[in-house]
């Protein structure tokens, strides 16, 4: 089986995401039973939907009924959400009390909760709750994301602090005309893809928020992020979830997208705290050269992963000895 699948990955053409690439640096096997066995774990903890609904209503406000459904009710913790959604795999029944105990049983087994309990009753008792019933409808008919009243009203509330917020204001307002000979063009959760030269794979990504200026020659980029730090850490933060391949991923996409090898990439992160504090941080462009170079060491490891189908260990404990 594994076989098959990953005969299927190689036959289409593939394009590494931010997520994707730097999963793979990190953990090749992981890589490889997501995106080529396609056993991928759905992301459903409350702070990055939290995330998500705010760049839906800052960039994309019309589209938010489409991607999300507000719970009048306290959504449930971020446990008993992975049960119910991996619940919602294996049965079409919408009453949560009238769910079969055994595709409880097995969706807890398979989440690890409540296995230190004695009884099954005792494990079925804790999901079986009928406050949990409207997340359950919304989670058994439905696609989308769900968030809870309380969660939706405080993203609200952060987009407001954010477009209050004079530099961000400024940075996000439409500063094109209707003159078709308008020098700029801003463009809000765009889709971008590049092929790569010499390589059998490329890169895709959905940015943000970028400015085009044709007079300039200068093409600005605005990614938005919500930390559940302080301002004051997030140069520590870029490097633990290395920031730094999404800004040069994203600058590259922008580059190759205006089909102008003399324009310059102008990068920056748009970051409001868990204190609300709201920040742009430019990246100079010394660092973006660096953070380039890393990204093309990035792209060979990737290639030697591609290229040989050995996903076992991270690329450099392929292809050398590593010492303590």
């Amino acid at each position: 089986m594994n076989q098959e699948l990953e005969d299927k990955f190689y036959e289409k053409e593939f394009n590494f995401s931010y997520s994707s690439l730097n999963k793979l640096l990190f953990s090749p096997s992981l890589f490889y039973k997501e995106y080529i066995l396609k056993d991928r774990e759905q992301k459903i903890e409350k702070h990055l939907i939290e995330g998500s609904a705010i760049h839906c209503l800052l960039f994309e406000p019309d589209n938010f009924k489409n991607k999300f459904r507000v719970v009048p009710e306290k959504a449930p913790s971020d446990n008993i959400r992975k049960v119910l959604h991996d619940m919602s795999l294996h049965t079409d029944e919408t009453d949560l009390m009238k769910v079969e105990d055994f595709v409880i049983l097995d969706s807890l087994k398979a989440i690890n909760l409540y296995q230190s309990l004695k009884t099954d009753q005792q494990r079925l008792a804790k999901v079986k709750v009928s406050d949990y019933q409207v997340y359950w409808e919304f989670v058994s008919n439905s696609i989308v994301d769900v968030i809870d009243q309380d969660t939706y009203q405080r993203c609200l509330d952060r987009v407001e602090i954010l477009k209050n917020n004079e530099e961000v204001s400024q940075a996000f307002a439409p500063k094109q005309t209707d003159f078709d000979l308008d020098p700029i063009t801003t463009h809000a959760e765009a889709y971008l893809t590049s092929k790569l030269k010499d390589y059998p794979f490329g890169l895709h990504g959905y940015v943000d928020f970028y400015e085009v200026n044709t007079e300039t020659k200068t093409a600005t980029i605005y990614d938005l992020k919500t930390t559940s730090k302080s301002i004051n850490d997030f140069a520590d933060t870029v490097e633990f979830y290395n920031y730094w391949l999404q800004a040069a991923i994203y600058s590259k996409l922008v580059f190759d997208s205006l089909d102008d090898d003399t324009y310059t990439i102008k990068f920056n992160f748009v970051v409001i705290d868990a204190y609300d504090q709201v920040y742009i941080f430019e990246v100079s462009e010394p660092t973006m050269n660096e953070w380039t170079v890393e990204l093309l060491s990035a792209i060979e490891a990737a290639k030697h992963h591609y290229d040989t189908k050995n996903y076992s260990l991270p690329y450099e404990f392929l292809v050398r000895k590593v010492n303590l």
